[in-house]
């Protein structure tokens, strides 16, 4: 099954609809609202986005957990959070499905397993958050505008609808093509299809008629933070006929580092900043500032600095201790290598080839992201002498004084390293991570250790770190990477972002009758 024609916008508005926009957002102040989920992947492509719509004079709410409320007030929003009268502990979305809404929804016998993952309980918890949400946005002045979700997000679309105002999807991985659930499998099951006939019942929306679990577009308009050359369109039949003729808009990376950004998502085990300080870990202050002037040193002596980084969902308590399982992605002949690995299991096996790769040899500085667990570096031989680890490392500093980057190929690592111009061995664990890897190696900017059980060893990342960081203007890696840090930013970014938002705000309160909710 071929896609349809896509609508697919990957140039910035032209210069008279930004400036129009940008001229009624002074005068006028549109209220945009935001829904999102507090992971850092997540959250941290929104936050520049709500800096420059609060710039340019808008009111912005955003909806999420209160442990992102921080990061939220910073960039310019006010801070709400989701409400579930019925359980007023909340105010995120939970991962799982908790004791009465097992009893609610699950028959009798059914073993845990089949409903205990995010994705079984995503719409249950939809179904129970959406009427204090729309009661929520009824009550905020002015009333909102448009509204900016997170496709994860069923309810964004349904509170649009009930709002009377447009939805604009904000996917922060590369296209609906890098990732998709087994969605007609999981739509059977009582605890999907009881709240998805309830949603529609009260709302008039049925959020998988032309949407999945998880893959939730608005019709109205999605911003993708990729550029025309990266982007995944729906790729499977399911996807095509659902919402492949729906519009996305590539705007290239969105990052600022004047914002404040999320260093690890909510269940990490350990807080940003001040609380981190002082950890110590084999001889090392794992808290400790990043060492800039040691790192701008050793590339004036010549060195290459290589950053190394696995993200932040394999280092929380999501998998740090449990295996990836059915997360896991599958390989050549059906195998699922991952799925009975630990998250701590496959961090320090990558963390170790990196210490036989490239210890010991002074021709590298290599600034290594453990995350937060306290007992990352149990069991690991001694960190060499080479090495600067840390449990946080910002990471838009780090990348401006990175040769090269050894990354998870989370979409948000991928398009920040490729802003700087920086190539990418790219080592993935899940969702979108192994089609990301297969993006950079085909772009040139890179190369790819899909299947890493099988594929990565110390042998195989010297070879490829060497060819990334390769001195001389003929590095071919790093050309490939310029070329796509060039199209990242002819994109437009953060402003054109903030164009398309407006654009919608604008035209909801002009003359006609806009598309309006995503229904």
């Amino acid at each position: 099954l071929k896609a349809p024609a896509a609508r697919l916008i990957c140039a910035p508005p032209p210069p008279q609809a930004a400036r129009q926009a940008r001229q009624v957002t002074m005068a006028g102040q549109p209220h945009v609202v935001f829904l999102n989920m507090a992971a850092a992947g997540h959250m941290n492509p929104t936050l520049p986005l709500v800096a420059e719509l609060d710039a340019r004079g808008c009111k912005v709410t955003y909806f999420v957990d209160a442990a992102m409320r921080e990061v939220v007030e910073a960039a310019g929003a006010q801070w709400r959070p989701f409400r579930y009268p019925q359980r007023p502990d909340l105010s995120g979305l939970p991962q799982a499905l908790d004791e009465l809404a097992v009893a609610e929804v699950v028959p009798e016998g059914i073993p845990e397993e089949e409903y205990s993952d995010f994705p079984s309980g995503i719409l249950y918890w939809t179904e129970q958050m959406l009427p204090a949400l729309v009661e929520d946005l009824q009550a905020l002045a002015p009333a909102p505008a448009v509204l900016v979700y997170e496709p994860f997000l069923a309810a964004g679309r349904v509170a649009a609808k009930a709002m009377g105002i447009p939805a604009v999807g904000l996917f922060t991985m590369p296209g609906p093509g890098v990732f998709t659930m087994p969605s007609e499998k999981l739509e059977a099951h009582p605890w999907v299809d009881k709240p998805r006939r309830a949603i529609a019942e009260r709302y008039g929306v049925d959020v998988l008629e032309d949407g999945m679990i998880m893959e939730s577009y608005s019709p109205v308009v999605n911003i993708v933070t990729t550029i025309d050359a990266l982007f995944a369109p729906p790729r499977t039949e399911q996807q095509i006929r659902r919402f492949g003729h729906f519009p996305f808009a590539c705007v290239g990376v969105l990052m600022d580092t004047k914002v404040k950004r999320v260093s690890q998502s909510p269940g990490s085990g350990l807080a940003a900043g001040p609380a981190a300080a002082g950890r110590p870990g084999a001889g090392h202050d794992l808290g400790a500032a990043l060492p800039t002037e040691l790192l701008q040193e050793a590339q004036q002596a010549g060195r290459k600095v290589i950053f190394v980084s696995l993200g932040t969902v394999a280092t929380n308590n999501a998998f740090w201790g449990k295996p990836f399982a059915n997360f896991a992605p599958e390989e050549e002949g059906g195998r699922r290598p991952l799925s009975d690995i630990t998250g701590k299991e496959f961090c320090q096996r990558v963390w170790r080839i990196c210490f036989d790769a490239l210890g010991g040899d002074n021709a590298f500085l290599v600034v290594l992201s453990l995350g937060p667990k306290e007992d990352v570096l149990e069991g690991l031989p001694p960190v060499p002498d080479n090495f600067v680890v840390r449990s946080i490392v910002p990471q838009l500093e780090m990348l401006r004084l990175s040769d090269a980057m050894v990354t998870h190929g989370g979409a948000n690592s991928m398009h920040e390293a490729l802003g700087f111009g920086v190539p990418l061995a790219v080592v993935p664990i899940f969702g979108d991570q192994p089609a990301n890897a297969d993006t950079v190696a085909r772009s040139g900017a890179g190369v790819s250790f899909r299947d890493p059980m099988r594929t990565l060893s110390a042998a195989s990342l010297r070879r490829a770190v060497a060819g990334l960081a390769a001195p001389g203007a003929g590095n071919s890696k790093r050309l490939a990477a310029q070329a796509v840090q060039q199209q990242l930013a002819a994109a437009g970014g953060v402003p054109a972002a903030a164009d398309i938002v407006l654009k919608h705000a604008v035209a909801h309160h002009g003359p006609g009758a806009p598309e309006v909710g995503g229904a």
